[in-house]
């Protein structure tokens, strides 16, 4: 790119590695000294989750719900809403007095059996304790006999809530990402909108840089000015 320097015009060299965002299914190339974005299906975007693929569409970057099956990770089944679980059928709790429950888990049959049962923990009918968490309002003892891991001080369970120290609702981590706080470096994320740095990639919000594409931390545009490079 043709640019005047200190009154003569000069030939102004660009780093194709600056202002290049990780993940976006493009890759940065020089042309005619300009800086060009291509499609690139190999820079793919890792949302951190085992039980989705993530791959380039013509679209950008698209993870997608793997079907029902074991999980990549070797240990439970993708239950084909992106979520790993313990078990999907009643074959896949070992013991024949489990079976496998709405939420994945392998849990004894009582819990089914309509009844409140103290000696598995129950709290009520047929959830708290050994069984699946209990929805708000239904009596608890601690916050795992609730849907919400809340469990109020009049000993039901209580809605979620952004400071109750606890990872529910839509958060991505405890009470930051969707609909709270955004998360801190190191927290787990599930898209950009869930970390301060605006950086979300295999799971974890990533530290800003003054190459990542973002404009984020002190900088006046994106990766220029502030703490970064002068702009242009």
């Amino acid at each position: 790119m043709m640019a005047c320097i200190e009154g003569a015009c000069e030939i102004e060299l660009l780093e194709t590695s600056r202002s290049q965002y990780r993940g976006d299914c493009e890759i940065t190339r020089c042309h005619d000294g300009r800086r060009v974005a291509e499609r690139d299906p190999n820079d793919v975007w890792d949302d951190g989750n085992p039980c989705t693929d993530d791959v380039c569409d013509p679209t950008g970057p698209v993870s997608k719900y793997v079907a029902p099956s074991p999980a990549p990770s070797g240990s439970g089944f993708c239950d084909g809403s992106g979520q790993e679980v313990t078990c999907l059928y009643d074959a896949d709790c070992a013991d024949s007095t489990l079976f496998c429950s709405l939420l994945g888990d392998c849990i004894p049959l009582e819990c089914k059996n309509g009844m409140l049962d103290p000696d598995f923990g129950e709290t009520y009918m047929d959830c708290g304790g050994h069984c699946d968490p209990c929805r708000i309002t239904r009596p608890c003892k601690n916050k795992y006999d609730c849907l919400t891991g809340v469990c109020g001080q009049d000993g039901t369970c209580s809605v979620d809530r952004c400071l109750d120290r606890v990872q529910n609702g839509n958060e991505s981590d405890v009470d930051c990402g969707y609909g709270c706080y955004p998360c801190a470096d190191g927290y787990k994320c599930r898209a950009n909108e869930n970390c301060e740095s605006g950086i979300c990639f295999a799971g974890t919000c990533q530290p800003r840089t003054c190459s990542d594409g973002r404009r984020n931390g002190e900088e006046e545009d994106v990766d220029c000015d502030g703490d970064c490079p002068p702009c242009n």
